[in-house]
């Protein structure tokens, strides 16, 4: 939501406080302890005592915002420029857009991110069709994206993969948005990052990525069988080693990035998209990420990406996640 729609919409605190109640009780605001529906008038601190337990109660007691001494109105106005910062925005750029110090704009961000990160986990299930897996290293030199120009030739083992698999229904051809374009003096590699991260994205769909200690057969197959429908599906690698295995478990066809990058339609264009991404808001928004909150920021990229055609979705759902009800301690 815009910052214009979002302050006609939202004016004052008290506008913030009903919406949410709409969003966790429905039309008849209740008690957040006992669920009582017999409520005194709002306090001066827009709160209701409750007639039937006697306790004080609002709309973020016992939520993922309990105990927050941030306005409802400060907590909307963070959600929405954060949905709307494509590539993210640093904690100073939020501090400085909600008028709050950098500690709480900084523990603000890292709980909308951990919220994210638990709606990637239930949302970002069952990939199928054409899967590209592929790894990324966070952390020095920035790794440079491009196709080499390679000389046209046909590949007949590789041509047997595509066929066996393209009998199967599975279609190849290149997206209009995803062709590939050939690039001089392309460098990979992995010897000069630190952090893996591995993802797979399903063609014109969803994506997810975590990151990974080791990169072993054992991980890249636990991960491949937590999210794609192995029968539904062929994966598409490049040449690592980690990925030699595959194929007991999944169709899957290897391109060796030596020889080429795209090979009758067969690619990982849409995951080296997906990691451009990220590296792009890393070295120009965070500019530099902890091992310990990585999770949390590729969640916000995955998050980000899968909801990439409607920002208000995200506006929402998240309002929804800050208003679930849970356990407090």
């Amino acid at each position: 939501m815009d910052l214009i729609k979002l302050s006609n919409t939202f004016p004052t605190e008290l506008s913030c406080i009903e919406y949410a109640e709409k969003i966790r009780f429905g039309k008849k605001v209740k008690c957040a302890y006992c669920n009582s529906e017999n409520l005194g008038r709002r306090n001066a601190d827009n709160r209701h005592k409750c007639l039937s337990c006697g306790k004080s109660t609002s709309v973020t007691i016992n939520t993922n915002l309990h105990d927050t001494r941030i306005s409802l109105k400060t907590w909307f106005y963070a959600v929405s420029v954060i949905t709307d910062a494509k590539k993210g925005m640093s904690a100073l750029q939020l501090q400085r857009n909600i008028n709050v110090s950098y500690p709480t704009a900084f523990s603000m961000y890292h709980k909308l991110r951990e919220l994210m990160m638990d709606n990637n986990k239930k949302e970002v299930k069952n990939l199928n069709g054409i899967i590209e897996m592929d790894e990324t290293f966070i952390g020095g030199k920035p790794r440079k994206f491009g196709n080499p120009c390679f000389e046209p030739m046909r590949r007949e083992e590789l041509d047997k993969e595509i066929d066996r698999v393209e009998k199967k229904g599975f279609d190849f051809a290149p997206l209009g948005k995803n062709k590939g374009k050939c690039t001089e003096n392309s460098k990979r590699g992995r010897g000069t990052q630190n952090i893996p991260v591995v993802g797979m994205v399903e063609r014109n769909g969803n994506v997810v990525a975590e990151v990974m200690k080791t990169l072993t057969y054992e991980n890249l197959k636990k991960m491949v069988m937590k999210y794609v429908k192995e029968e539904k599906s062929v994966l598409i690698t490049d040449n690592y080693k980690g990925y030699n295995s595959m194929k007991k478990i999944i169709d899957h066809i290897k391109i060796d990035h030596k020889q080429m990058y795209s090979y009758r339609g067969v690619n990982s264009n849409s995951i080296e998209s997906f990691w451009a991404i990220i590296e792009r808001g890393i070295m120009g928004q965070y500019h530099s990420v902890s091992p310990e909150k990585l999770p949390n920021y590729i969640a916000e990229f995955v998050y980000r990406y899968n909801n990439r055609k409607d920002t208000a979705i995200m506006f929402d759902e998240l309002l929804k996640k800050l208003l679930e009800v849970r356990k407090i301690k």
